[in-house]
């Protein structure tokens, strides 16, 4: 045998028994190697109370102005801190490059800050929004109610004359309506009129004091039938209470202004005399005013006044002349009081 196979066969045991050896090894498990130690402490703290992590793990609880401690290995290394309430969150990606202690200050104050004036501000343009769209509102409301009111106002007297044309048609619940609109548009007859529907309950449910309160809205606005008609409520009471001394008032305001209605209503109460003396001679003066003017109730107190001598020295020449013009105008009275005139 030679030298060479010898040394061969030498070599050859040698990594067999080598092998064997590491099979055994990898049998036991692996080695265990002791870790190194880290090399630096993070010092961690929060100007708010919060919860901290560190490379995504949660680390705990840091109180307002206090802090926490971490080891850590050279390198890159993420802190965030969110406050208890998770709203707020402070992230801080920090480079270890020495040994050694580094602080790390989570600030939560700006964070928390920047959001609650981002949320006012947004809280602040929402409201100025809703205030422009109120403003819009408002003024898109008033642009419509003032076309609304230039059109009651343009179609005032149209619209009076065609609901007294149902009026005269016995159509009150037609005219109703269309006076109304006169009355809101100015038109104060409209006024009157459906003030005279509400109390005579015509096309709506009687109402005397609807009534008392659109014949106070004619008259004042210079419709002359609606004092009258207001002296008319005064004298019966119906309504409100009954006061002759408004009536009066009223009856002569609307006799000044030329409407023949209220001189009758105030020669009426001068002649009954209630809650003001007797005046027969301002009774006939207005009576004469009245039938002189075309209205016939005029005419027929007249013959009343000339058959009774109040007032007047009695003529029964005269108080039949006027019964006969009253009775031939359709006033019925006045046709009973010519029969039984002797």
């Amino acid at each position: 045998m030679t030298d060479r196979r010898i040394a061969g066969w030498a070599l050859s045991a040698f990594l067999v028994a080598l092998a064997a050896h590491l099979i055994a090894q990898q049998d036991e498990g692996p080695i265990l190697r002791p870790k190194k130690p880290a090399p630096a402490t993070l010092l961690v703290t929060c100007d708010l109370a919060c919860n901290w992590k560190l490379n995504g793990e949660a680390k705990g609880r840091i109180d307002s102005g206090g802090s926490a401690k971490a080891k850590v290995q050279l390198g890159q290394h993420v802190v965030v801190g969110v406050t208890e309430d998770g709203l707020d969150q402070a992230l801080q990606i920090i480079k270890v490059q020495e040994k050694g202690q580094m602080a790390v200050a989570i600030e939560l104050k700006p964070v928390r800050e920047a959001r609650l004036r981002a949320e006012q501000e947004e809280l602040d343009r929402a409201a100025q929004e809703q205030r422009e769209k109120e403003r819009q509102a408002q003024e898109q409301a008033a642009q419509q109610e003032a076309a609304r009111l230039q059109d009651l106002r343009d179609h005032a007297t149209e619209r009076f004359n065609n609901g007294l044309a149902f009026d005269n048609q016995k159509r009150y619940e037609e005219a109703r309506p269309l006076y109304q609109k006169a009355c809101d548009g100015g038109e104060m007859a409209g006024c009157n009129a459906l003030g005279v529907l509400y109390e005579d309950g015509k096309g709506v449910a009687q109402d005397f004091a609807e009534s008392l309160t659109l014949y106070q809205k004619a008259c004042d606005g210079g419709e002359m039938s609606g004092c009258a008609n207001l002296s008319g409520l005064y004298y019966s009471g119906e309504g409100v209470a009954k006061n002759d001394a408004l009536s009066r008032t009223f009856a002569q305001k609307a006799c000044d202004g030329g409407f023949l209605d209220g001189c009758l209503g105030l020669g009426i109460l001068y002649y009954v005399g209630q809650d003001m003396p007797h005046d027969y001679s301002q009774a006939r003066t207005l009576f004469q005013k009245v039938c002189d003017g075309g209205d016939l109730d005029g005419c027929a107190l007249l013959g009343k006044l000339y058959e009774s001598g109040q007032g007047v020295a009695r003529n029964r020449a005269l108080a039949r002349a006027f019964y006969k013009k009253a009775c031939d105008g359709g006033i019925e009275e006045a046709c009973t009081n010519l029969r039984h005139l002797h």
